[in-house]
C-alpha cells in the first residue's frame, strides 16, 4: 500500500507542479523581458527546464522510501543533473549567442583570450560528469574520465536538438523508451519526469516557451547518468565515438536542415504548410 501511494506522488507532484509553475514562469519572463526570439523569430520565455527541475525536486526525497533502492546512485543522480542543468540555465541567461559550435568558442579563447559560457559549460560538463562516475563508485579513472566524456556530449546533444517546438522531447522520449525495455528498472527512475513533461509541452507547443539550454542539459543528464552507470567500457567507447561523429558533423552542416528533410522530424513544417493553404 506504501509502494503504491508513494508511485502515485511521483506522478502527481511533477504534475501539478508543471501545470501551476509553467503559466507562471512564463508570465514572470514576459514581465521581466527576459525572452528570446524562436525560430519563427517570435518572443517566448527560454530556459524552460528550470521548471522541470523544480518539479523534480520535491520528488528525489520520496524515493528514500523505497525498500532496495540503491540511495548512492540516487543522491550522486541529483548533484550531477542539478549541476548540469544550472551550468544550462548560466549558458541561457549570460551566455554569447554569437559564438557558436565548439570552435567558436575555442576560437573566443584564442583570439580574445576570453571564455565564453559556452566553453565554461563544457568544461563543467565534463568536469561534473567525471566527479558524478567517481562517486558513484566502480571502474578507475580511465572509466571515469570515458564516462565524463560521454556525459558531457550526450547532454550537449539534446541542445542541438532544441531548435522546434518538442523536438529535443521528443527524442528523449523515444531515447528513454528504448533504454526502458533494455534497463527496465530506468521506469522508476524517469517517470517523475515524463509526467512533468506531458504537462509541459502544452506550452512548448504553443510556442510560449523553450527549454533552452537549461532542459536539453537537464533532458541529456536525466537519461545519460543512468545509462552511464549501467553501460559497458566498450559500449560508452562506442557512444562516444557516435556523439564526437554528431557534433563534428554541426560544425560545418546544419542538424536542423537534416532533420527537417526526414518526414519523421517535418511535422512543424507541414503544419505551418497546412496554415498557409488555409489563410
Amino acid at each position: 500500500m506504501q509502494n503504491i501511494l508513494l508511485s502515485f506522488m511521483l506522478v502527481l507532484i511533477p504534475v501539478t507542479m508543471t501545470y501551476v509553475l509553467a503559466p507562471f514562469y512564463i508570465k514572470l519572463q514576459e514581465g521581466k523581458n527576459y525572452t528570446v526570439s524562436n525560430y519563427q523569430g517570435k518572443r517566448v520565455a527560454t530556459a524552460g527546464g528550470v521548471i522541470l527541475w523544480l518539479a523534480l525536486l520535491p520528488v528525489y526525497p520520496l524515493y528514500y522510501f523505497y525498500p532496495g533502492v540503491e540511495l548512492l546512485p540516487l543522491r550522486v543522480m541529483f548533484f550531477y543533473v542539478t549541476g548540469i542543468t544550472f551550468l544550462g540555465l548560466l549558458d541561457d541567461f549570460r551566455g554569447d549567442k554569437k559564438c557558436k559550435g565548439f570552435r567558436g568558442h575555442c576560437k573566443a579563447l584564442w583570439e580574445k583570450r576570453v571564455v565564453t559560457t559556452g566553453l565554461f559549460k563544457a568544461a563543467g560538463g565534463f568536469l561534473l560528469g567525471t566527479s558524478a562516475s567517481a562517486l558513484a563508485g566502480g571502474g578507475g579513472w580511465i572509466e571515469w574520465v570515458a564516462k565524463g566524456i560521454f556525459l558531457s556530449l550526450f547532454s550537449n546533444f539534446f541542445n542541438l536538438l532544441d531548435t522546434r517546438p518538442a523536438r529535443a522531447a521528443g527524442v528523449f522520449i523515444f531515447f528513454s523508451l528504448v533504454s526502458m525495455l533494455i534497463f527496465q528498472e530506468l521506469l522508476f527512475i524517469l517517470f517523475p519526469l515524463w509526467s512533468a513533461l506531458f504537462i509541459y509541452l502544452w506550452q512548448e507547443f504553443a510556442r510560449r516557451i523553450m527549454l533552452g539550454d537549461t532542459g536539453a542539459y537537464l533532458l541529456g543528464g536525466a537519461l545519460g547518468f543512468p545509462l552511464a552507470l549501467r553501460l559497458t567500457m566498450e559500449q560508452i567507447i562506442l557512444f562516444n565515438i557516435a556523439l564526437i561523429i554528431v557534433h563534428c558533423y554541426c560544425e560545418k552542416f546544419s542538424l536542423n536542415k537534416l532533420m527537417e528533410s526526414k518526414k519523421l522530424f517535418h511535422f512543424e513544417a507541414l503544419k505551418e504548410e497546412d496554415k498557409s493553404d488555409q489563410c
